[in-house]
This record gives C-alpha cells, structure tokens and sequence, in this order.
C-alpha cells in the first residue's frame, strides 16, 4: 500500500517536462510583453504641455528694440520626436517682469513670421500685410489678436522662455 501512496506523489517525467516548458515559455512571452506594452504606452505616459527653453544671458536684452532671439527645441507628437527650431523678438522693459517682453515672432492670422521693421516701429507679416506695434498689438491688416506674449523666468542668469511644445 505504501508503493502505491509513494507512486501517486511522484511527479512524472512527462508531467515536469510540460511544467517546464509552459513556464519558460511563460517567461519569454511576458519578457517580449513588457517592451512591446511600453512601446505601445508611451504616447499616453509621455508628459506634454508647457516647458521652458533657455534664450541666453539676461544681459544679452537689454536692448528697447526688440532683438531676434533663436532657440531649439523637442516636438513630441504620438512616436515621433523632431528637433526643431523657432525664435521669438525679446525687448528691454523696465515696467515688465523681470526686465524683459518676449513676444511670439508667428502671426495671429495665419501663422507667418513677422519681422520687426526698425524705420517703422512696427512688427511686420509679409503674408497679408499684417502690422503690429512694439507692444504687439495689431495696428493693421487682418490679424485677430494681438502678437502673444510668452512667460518669463531668469535663473542663473539666463533668461528662460516657456513655450507649449
């Protein structure tokens, strides 16, 4: 009787080897699973919104004529991520926070470049004639609002941006 309640415990050779395999093959599943549902994740998980860019020193604006000022950033849309490059017009200011105005260099209108023309005083859209002043208010042409005007911070002495990439 004792053989036969030995017997029913053992485990059959055939039984361990399907054991085995159904774990290992368990295992490398859940080990391709993992990077393939963070591929897949990424775009929700990815964090996106605002964020500041550094522009330069402080003491490089100190002009009250607005000054090109270029800069490079990250567009991350769903799995792409591209490099790309923009630039805003950054004037002195000393009613403003931190010293500084920076205003968008796109159009309201349709999304050109402007230009700031110095003879004129104005922000010029070579689209459809768009004009703004110094401040960036539309003075003329087809431009619903007036130019934005970005959020500012210095730290360590630069001046940082915050843009909506």
């Amino acid at each position: 009787m004792e053989d036969v309640l030995q017997a029913e415990n053992q485990v059959s050779r055939r039984s361990f080897l399907k054991w085995t395999i159904l774990g290992l093959n368990g295992l490398v599943g859940l080990l391709l699973a993992v990077p393939g549902l963070g591929y897949l994740l990424t775009p929700v998980l990815r964090q996106s919104g605002p964020r500041w860019v550094r522009l330069g020193p402080v003491a490089d604006f100190q002009d009250r004529t607005p000054q090109k000022a270029g800069f490079t950033y990250v567009s991350e849309s769903g799995y792409a991520r591209t490099e790309r490059r923009a630039f805003v017009w950054v004037r002195a200011d000393d009613s403003a926070p931190h010293g500084v105005v920076v205003l968008s260099s796109v159009c309201t209108h349709t999304g050109c470049n402007v230009a700031w023309r110095d003879p004129e005083g104005q922000f010029v859209c070579p689209c459809h004639g768009g004009r703004y002043n110094l401040e960036g208010e539309v003075v003329a042409g087809p431009p619903p609002r007036p130019l934005s005007r970005l959020p500012v911070k210095v730290e360590n002495d630069e001046l940082l941006i915050q843009i909506n990439a």
